[in-house]
């Protein structure tokens, strides 16, 4: 697979597969294996070789897959989602923890009258699913309705906004052609963070959510040029079991829709060898995004402090740091306090 003979799988099964031309989903996993059997990380390839691999002529493949029993679905809303309990083991959520988070997630809704966002434009019988079909969000669903802050009003222009951000972030993280991302205008749409590089629609989906916003961070705290795309999210499935996002308050409507919003996740896995213990590690930021006629977004700016949130990943610097939007807003303000005169003077 991919130039690199496969071997010292013990315990899978061969699927001998011909496909013209390879899709998306087989050839992330073949590339993937041929870096475990050279040695190398999952991941730790350069960006283009998914590219050169699907520019390739049309060939059989042997993709080699585990059949563990406990083993969460490739079609789950992450291929590697972190623990759900911050337990030391580091291991995604077993499919026997899943059933359980869907039971809790049906109870919840019924007990509250609760409803799960709106992933639209999943139902099409031609996308090209990363992972071979239509992500599951139930986890994320239920970690987002017991930790979120606002409950916006059904058919408000909040939660219309929220669903529409969900929708692309879904489409971005789940569909390979980026043309078939309803949620934006793909020949207009750009994206960018702190007024760094903005991405178009193909640039983005090249490089990912992750690496989009992250674009214009200190080597140090989030090395760009050395990142790929399945790097950049295994960094964070490693780290929370999920990471839910909510719209907090809209400010102005269509076409130019202002709103600040609140990320946040429990941090009971690891990130680059920093073990969590469950605290909740939670960020803030401010958008803008651009619309067209049917609502489709163009142009989206997003602000925020990606450098406190990674350091705190990282064990650099305490949790409490994050709570109250104390970084971008400032400890006084974010705690209720008082003028920074009066801070110093009673100092």
């Amino acid at each position: 697979v991919g130039g690199v003979k496969l071997k010292g799988f013990p315990g899978v099964v061969r699927i001998c597969r011909k496909i013209r031309p390879p899709t998306d989903m087989f050839i992330h996993l073949a590339v993937s294996l041929a870096a475990v059997s050279s040695g190398a990380p999952v991941g730790a390839r350069p960006r283009a070789s998914v590219s050169a691999f699907r520019a390739a002529p049309a060939r059989t493949m042997v993709v080699m897959k585990d059949v563990d029993a406990k083993e969460p679905p490739s079609m789950a809303q992450t291929v590697m989602r972190g623990p759900l309990k911050a337990n030391g083991s580091g291991k995604p959520l077993t499919l026997d923890e899943m059933a359980e988070v869907r039971k809790e997630l049906a109870a919840i809704k019924e007990k509250h009258g609760f409803s799960e966002p709106v992933r639209s434009f999943m139902d099409d019988e031609d996308i090209k699913w990363r992972y071979g079909g239509p992500p599951d969000y139930s986890l994320t669903n239920y970690l987002y309705l017991k930790g979120r802050t606002k409950q916006h009003a059904d058919g408000s222009l909040e939660q219309i906004v929220e669903n529409l951000v969900k929708t692309w972030e879904m489409e971005r993280s789940h569909k390979t052609d980026p043309n078939q991302h309803q949620s934006v205008d793909p020949a207009t749409f750009q994206i960018g963070a702190n007024g760094w590089k903005k991405f178009n629609n193909d640039e983005a989906n090249e490089v990912g959510n992750y690496n989009v916003l992250m674009a214009g961070c200190p080597a140090e705290v989030w090395d760009f040029d050395n990142i790929s795309w399945e790097q950049s999210h295994e960094k964070f499935h490693e780290a929370f079991a999920a990471f839910p996002w909510e719209v907090l308050e809209v400010f102005s409507g269509p076409p130019s829709v202002a709103f600040t919003w609140r990320h946040w996740g429990e941090f009971t896995g690891t990130y680059e060898g920093n073990k969590g213990n469950g605290e909740v590690v939670e960020m803030f930021g401010f958008g803008v995004a651009k619309v067209n006629d049917d609502l489709k977004l163009v142009d989206v700016d997003i602000f925020y402090k990606p450098e406190t949130f990674i350091k705190v990943l990282k064990g650099e610097l305490p949790v409490d740091v994050l709570k109250n939007a104390q970084d971008i807003m400032g400890p006084a303000v974010a705690n209720g306090g008082c003028p920074h005169l009066a801070s110093l003077e009673a100092k």
